[in-house]
């Protein structure tokens, strides 16, 4: 009886993960870009709607971000069996997968920080010392940088 609980574990793991091979594509059509669809190679491309953006939504998208990540190197992270056992279990019976790799959502959300920022100096707006606001123990609201307008 035993046998057969470990050849069912198996066969259910293995249907599980063949029927998510028709959803390895995205889907078809205008998807919003969300930070969850960024890029994983730590380059970010903006959206024809980010670069209509003008200095003052970009300087606050940007602020509400890095007061959400900035905590990241001192905050306590789930383990990696938590989110290995999270990971498994998602094909199975759903669900989100927030959380199972938060060091590739950190990489994701400084890469878009990182590409608003150039996008601020492009249009020659103030920017942010990114090091300097994600730093450990930064506590104050983010402040950007004065331009020097010659």
């Amino acid at each position: 009886m035993r046998a057969y609980g470990w050849a069912g574990l198996a066969s259910l793991a293995m249907s599980a993960c063949a029927s998510q091979s028709g959803m390895i594509a995205p889907p078809g059509g205008p998807v919003a870009e969300t930070v969850a669809r960024l890029p994983s190679s730590g380059a970010y491309a903006l959206s024809p709607e980010e670069l209509a953006l003008d200095c003052r939504k970009l300087t606050g998208r940007m602020a509400v971000r890095i007061v959400q990540i900035r905590d990241f190197q001192s905050r306590a992270q789930t383990t990696s069996l938590s989110r290995g056992i999270q990971s498994a279990s998602k094909p199975a019976f759903g669900g989100s997968g927030e959380g199972s790799d938060p060091e590739g959502r950190y990489a994701r959300d400084r890469a878009q920080l990182t590409a608003y920022n150039a996008r601020l100096a492009e249009k020659n707006c103030a920017n942010f010392d990114l090091d300097a606001e994600l730093a450990p123990g930064a506590k104050d609201p983010p402040r950007t940088r004065k331009v020097n307008r010659s």
